[in-house]
């Protein structure tokens, strides 16, 4: 098995050198920072330690770390880390208030095992911000390099019709986008899906089966993100890069339609 997972790999990073050339060594340094932040977090609460706090942590880490190696540090990026944060704890935060009202019977065996997952409510905030993470900074970086692509660079644009570009733009993205959640969401609920239906349940029992009922929350509320982040995305751009002027052709400094000597 272990000859099999390496040779997997092997191949994978020769495509990907063949395919990216020296884009490859960008993508190899986020995947590698990506799988060291991920060990730890794995490690963190597999010792009991709170998997609210230690969510947070790896999400805020793994957001920085990819958008600051693919995109470097400016404007753009600051951009892409703070929708990425309020997109996923929006998310997250909506999934843990009902569960903290519902209070579902979810991962009940898994949590017995770990001191720091005591409430379903926390176990399940960690698995929505884990799993969405990679969905929400996929759309955002694309709404913004959209808009950045566009982004008019010899006159101020005003942050109003950024908005309402990013909005329009953001339109085009989550279609696939929440076709996808659902997708990835029924193949993890795939086998407790047929075997409530093997046993004769109907479908509304099956989606009182608390695990089913974890995920299927997850769906939706993650798509209800995904429609979030193109506001905040749209918005927080706008207030960032609303005078993210390049090429000055209009002078400011005009008295009379003249140009003035400014001391």
């Amino acid at each position: 098995m272990q000859t099999s997972l390496l040779g997997c790999l092997i191949a994978f990073l020769v495509i990907l050198i063949l395919l990216e050339r020296t884009a490859s060594i960008k993508i190899f340094m986020r995947l590698c920072f990506s799988l060291g932040i991920l060990y730890g977090y794995i490690r963190a609460v597999s010792n009991g330690k709170s998997i609210i706090l230690f969510s947070s942590l790896a999400v805020l880490a793994l957001s920085f770390v990819n958008i600051f190696i693919k995109n470097g540090v400016h404007k753009k990026s600051f951009s892409e880390l703070f929708s990425v944060l309020m997109t996923t704890m929006i998310t997250s935060g909506i999934v843990w208030v009902i569960c903290k009202n519902v209070q579902p019977k979810i991962f009940q065996d898994e949590m017995m095992r770990f001191n720091g997952i005591k409430k379903a409510e926390n176990a399940i905030f960690g698995v929505t911000m884990m799993g969405t993470l990679g969905i929400f900074m996929d759309i955002i970086s694309r709404i913004i390099f959209r808009l950045d692509e566009q982004k008019e660079k010899t006159v101020d644009t005003p942050w109003k019709v950024q908005f309402k570009e990013g909005i329009e733009i953001g339109k085009v993205f989550i279609v696939e986008k929440i076709n996808m959640i659902i997708l990835i969401l029924l193949g993890v609920s795939l086998f407790p899906i047929c075997l409530n239906i093997n046993n004769g349940k109907s479908f509304t029992e099956i989606l009182g089966q608390p695990e089913i009922f974890g995920y299927s929350l997850i769906a939706i509320v993650a798509n209800i993100g995904l429609l979030l982040s193109v506001l905040i995305t749209s918005c927080i751009y706008a207030c960032f890069n609303r005078k993210k002027t390049i090429y000055k052709t209009v002078s400011e400094n005009k008295v009379d339609g003249k140009r003035s000597l400014k001391l």
